[in-house]
């Protein structure tokens, strides 16, 4: 028999503060070095559809895992699914469950900025400012919210609907009151989440203040850069995966093919900092940078947390397949 667990199943079973717990946990396994990560897959099906394949096996986590993301630039329908993970038995292989993946990959992508914000920022911080207000812009905010109490939070964003629509959510979902500014007003804020698809640099070094930190995730393809190259030279960077990361995200990608950064310069990976193998933030003036692409060991990890959680609970729909 096989699990399906739909959206509506995902949304019930996993929130942020567990996809937080157990994204740190992979995130150990992966900074010793437990566990198996492939090279993402990427390629177009048809002149305009973009397929993204990529898998993770975590052992000590029991998961073994294959997600596939597909999709059209600007065409996604609401309604439609097109993020799905695989969940295999780590023991025979056997297929577990196959789970609809749009919420799990918001709350893996949140969580993970969420712990970087938790072991980079500032102690006590109290703002954030989060740049683009859509699923992920959402995520950034839902996860750093689940980490500290703030104070104030603000968000920009071109599309004024949307905009407003993550305001309204932020305030019932989250009992958060989150403020509509423009771009200029978010370098006031202690933690700067960016999450868009922007071809060319919206946030400037020149203008950051010291001791911020920067959640730079909008960026997870080489012609995409939120964020330009004094931003890197000003800044101590993370990153999730280093490999994957100097691969695919144009935010340096660009910067190092073009001679203004270099590679060496990036301090590790955030592993490493969870782990105390890697110094994080080491004075409250120094301004600190995680730039993730998203890896599939978090997708790993979050797709065995909700499956756990519905066979506990006897939540989705069991199928002969």
């Amino acid at each position: 028999m096989v699990l399906i667990l739909n959206e509506s199943d995902v949304n019930q079973l996993l929130d942020m503060k567990s996809t937080i717990s157990c994204l740190e946990s992979a995130f150990c396994e992966q900074s010793e070095k437990r566990f198996l990560l492939p090279d993402r897959q990427v390629f177009s099906a048809t002149d305009s559809a973009i397929v993204r394949v990529m898998g993770a096996s975590i052992p000590r986590l029991q998961s073994l895992a294959l997600k596939a993301l597909l999709g059209v630039p600007a065409k996604r329908k609401t309604g439609s699914t097109y993020f799905v993970t695989l969940l295999f038995s780590p023991e025979d292989a056997s297929l577990l469950a196959i789970i609809s993946a749009a919420r799990l990959t918001q709350l893996r992508t949140g969580g993970a900025s969420a712990i970087a914000t938790k072991y980079l920022a500032r102690h006590g911080f109290t703002s954030v400012g989060i740049l683009g207000a859509g699923v992920q812009g959402y995520g950034q905010l839902e996860g750093v919210t689940n980490i500290t109490k703030l104070r104030e939070a603000t968000v920009f964003d071109t599309d004024e609907p949307r905009m407003h629509s993550l305001i309204e959510r932020a305030r019932i979902e989250l009992g958060v009151k989150v403020r509509p500014v423009q771009l200029e007003d978010l370098y006031g804020t202690e933690v700067l989440c960016t999450a868009t698809t922007s071809p060319k640099p919206l946030i400037f070094g020149s203008k950051l203040r010291p001791g911020v930190h920067l959640n730079a995730i909008g960026s997870n393809a080489p012609n995409r850069q939120e964020i330009d190259p004094a931003v890197l030279l000003k800044s101590r960077v993370f990153v999730d995966k280093l490999g994957q990361v100097l691969k695919e995200s144009g935010d340096l990608v660009i910067p190092i093919n073009e001679g203004q950064y270099k590679s060496e310069s990036i301090v590790g990976e955030l592993a490493g900092v969870i782990t105390g193998k890697i110094p994080g933030r080491t004075s409250d003036s120094e301004i600190t940078l995680f730039k993730s692409v998203g890896i599939a060991l978090e997708d790993a990890a979050v797709a065995r947390a909700v499956y756990d959680l519905a066979v506990s609970k006897g939540a989705g729909k069991e199928i002969e397949f």
